[in-house]
């Protein structure tokens, strides 16, 4: 299928833009006498030593609003879906082991394969997954997206540089928090950091590059949901090409 090649590198990009945001991801706890700085670097110690963890996350950009919804862990297992803005319709996704399943909707491959290339494809896939290696030249971004060691090293494990003011208390989905907020010249983020409990980051949010987003974290050290799609609701990736 001409047009997968499209769809795959789509979806991978989509994804990705939003593991790399850009914001110095910490990890928290029930820390909220410590200084802004303290709360931050225990927040990242418990993102960067997480075996799994389940992320939505939504960035904003001219394009509208991508959101991403995934379990991942650090074996590379994943299990999620992602949406792509003004009704470029969604695509779940799912990972375990070398074994990669990609489902587009009819809307998400229409606007990434236009006109009758578009509706031949999805007339091919027939709402079934599309099954494959991660080993794939096509699906080697998807396989880095799920891979939650990746991201640590990206993202949790460098320091924050920005200036960072301890805020108040909230809540995140019933979670209590204390806010931290760093700037860096015009970027600015605010991380959310649970006080009961383990430190764990809760959500982050802020804008960088003009770019606003916001990414919740949850389920850590959960194990990522383990079924995957049986062979009569997949087709094989080489059989579309």
């Amino acid at each position: 299928m001409s047009g997968f090649r499209r769809v795959a590198a789509v979806l991978a990009a989509g994804a990705a833009s939003m593991l790399s945001a850009g914001f110095a991801l910490p990890s928290g706890s029930g820390i909220e006498d410590e200084s802004a700085r303290v709360i931050v670097d225990r927040a990242r110690a418990e993102l960067a030593g997480a075996r799994s963890v389940h992320m939505v996350a939504q960035v904003q950009d001219t394009a509208g609003s991508t959101t991403l919804d995934l379990h991942l862990d650090v074996n590379g297992n994943c299990a999620g879906s992602v949406r792509l803005p003004r009704g470029g319709g969604s695509a779940e996704m799912v990972k375990r082991g070398q074994d990669i399943w990609v489902k587009p909707d009819k809307a998400f491959l229409q606007s990434q394969v236009p006109g009758t290339a578009g509706e031949d494809a999805a007339a091919l896939i027939n709402d079934r997954w599309i099954h494959g290696n991660a080993g794939n030249v096509l699906l080697r971004g998807l396989t880095q997206v799920c891979d939650l060691s990746d991201f640590q090293r990206k993202y949790a494990a460098r320091p924050a540089s920005e200036n960072l003011a301890k805020g108040g208390t909230t809540t995140v989905n019933g979670q209590a928090a204390v806010t931290v907020t760093g700037r860096e010249g015009a970027d600015t983020a605010t991380y959310y950091v649970a006080t009961e409990g383990e430190p764990y980051l809760l959500r982050v949010e802020g804008v960088e590059n003009g770019h606003r987003g916001r990414a919740d974290f949850s389920d850590y050290n959960e194990p990522v949901p383990a079924r995957t799609p049986p062979p009569k609701e997949s087709v094989d990736l080489s059989d579309l090409r």
